[in-house]
């Protein structure tokens, strides 16, 4: 929480506009993150099919490839307090379907797309109000603090908010919450004040300039990350865990299913502890970072999800085995082994939310530090399209492997391919590592040079 810390000591605390921006960023992420958590909850019983659930992933990502370009452009050139109202009043609109529609699986790809696509539009409206709200000397822990936040509302909406209410309350009760979260979000925008646009209205023209300083823009980055392998793997290493999220997320109620025998709005089970493991891992990683490093932290991470993926795919062989035998039948098929599984199965989830965090944390850390301010955004770009990239084509797979071949297959083909990652990147690991003991050194041996410059 030193993000939040810093944030008071700057007063930022006390500025309406921001802090109506921020409780604006909480509700509506966390309510767009619940969204997805839930229909794929919802899909899932519908169906039993991990495609389906792959697919409405797929939905969700698929905004971000066609439409990102022109949120940019849009946003540049209207009131960006207009977007941000309507973006949140849209969102709250889009949940109605499911309300008066009921349980559909069609309705649910319309309005995961509708959600998804909306929120192409307010997050670089958000993103571009901060510095007409904050002063420039304040800017970075703004940014800091609305990156922290993001982070932990997608917690929150994913593993918290949609698992627990739906498993409690049912679904009726987390539309009409959602809702309410994107109504209040956009009724706390209407306080901040208008921000006239300095570009030129859309025209073709327009668009086409944009789109020229766009394609500039990436060359840079591209060409900036080829001259910094220890920055290009820092995305690679964040790119890599948010694609596990998201097949995590579509495979998740299908591991509930086969596994567990239980059924989907379970999920919980696996969902929960997972997100408990990120809590702890944040707080262990303050003190682990401070003595092997943040690249070697990486590495751990890696390491620590390669095992744990592997004991995930384990788990399905043996579920056969104990359904079959004379501990099998009962509750969930499994009979007196549930007990056993579940324990297993959610200990290992808190494993991998700690090596998330282990992974996560570090690499962006690292971004943060050795990207120059006037190439962080356009790196900060691609970094978004590289997520969306790494994720389409694992979730156009991932679903039918694991309805042909089931569950295991996935996992070990995930846990190979972060083994791999984490082999190809353990040579620059190591010289990170190194020149950060020696800079470590350095700051003990010569306090006076290092902090005076």
């Amino acid at each position: 929480m030193s993000e939040v810390t810093q944030a008071a000591q700057h007063g930022l605390l006390r500025n309406r506009a921001f802090m109506s921006l921020w409780a604006a960023q909480i509700l509506s992420q966390a309510a767009a993150t619940a969204v997805t958590s839930a229909l794929i909850i919802l899909v899932a019983e519908l169906t039993h099919s991990n495609t389906s659930s792959s697919i409405l992933i797929l939905l969700a990502i698929i905004p971000a490839v066609v439409f990102g370009f022109a949120g940019g452009v849009i946003v540049d050139r209207v009131d960006r307090r207009v977007v941000l109202v309507l973006t949140n009043a849209a969102r709250a609109f889009a949940i109605v379907p499911l309300i008066l529609a009921g349980e559909s699986v069609a309705t649910a790809y319309l309005v995961n797309f509708l959600v998804a696509t909306v929120t192409i539009f307010f997050v670089p409206a958000e993103a571009a109000t901060i510095p007409s709200i904050v002063r420039k000397k304040d800017l970075l822990v703004a940014n800091s603090l609305f990156t922290f936040t993001f982070n932990g509302t997608f917690l929150v909406g994913f593993i918290i908010l949609a698992p627990i209410v739906v498993s409690l309350y049912g679904f009726y009760v987390l539309w009409f919450t959602i809702a309410t979260m994107f109504a209040i979000a956009s009724l706390l925008c209407l306080t901040l004040p208008t921000s006239a646009p300095k570009a030129r209205l859309l025209s073709v023209d327009a668009a086409s300039e944009a789109f020229s300083e766009t394609r500039r823009g990436i060359s840079d980055a591209f060409h900036y990350l080829r001259s910094t392998p220890l920055v290009t793997w820092a995305m690679v290493y964040i790119a890599l865990t948010y694609t596990l999220i998201a097949i995590a997320g579509a495979l998740a109620p299908g591991f509930v299913r086969e596994v567990l025998r239980l059924g989907e709005r379970n999920v919980v089970v696996l969902i929960a502890p997972a997100g408990l493991g990120v809590v702890f891992g944040l707080g262990l990683l303050n003190v682990v970072s401070r003595r092997i490093g943040r690249p070697h932290a990486i590495g751990a991470g890696l390491m620590t999800t390669v095992i744990a993926l592997i004991v995930l795919a384990a788990a399905r062989p043996f579920t056969d085995v104990f359904a079959e035998s004379r501990f099998g039948g009962g509750l969930g098929g499994l009979g007196g082994a549930l007990p056993f599984f579940i324990g297993i199965v959610s200990v290992t989830a808190f494993v991998f939310g700690i090596a998330y965090s282990f992974i996560t944390v570090p690499a962006m850390t690292l971004l943060q530090e050795e990207l120059p301010e006037d190439i962080r955004g356009r790196v900060f770009g691609v970094l978004n399209s590289l997520v969306s990239i790494f994720s389409f084509l694992p979730l156009v797979i991932v679903g039918p492997i694991a309805d042909v071949w089931g569950i295991a297959p996935v996992f070990v083909l995930a846990a190979a391919t972060v083994f791999l990652v984490w082999l190809a990147g353990r040579s620059e690991r190591l010289r990170a590592g190194l020149r950060s003991a020696a800079a470590t050194v350095t700051h003990v041996t010569h306090p006076k040079d290092s902090v005076g410059g």
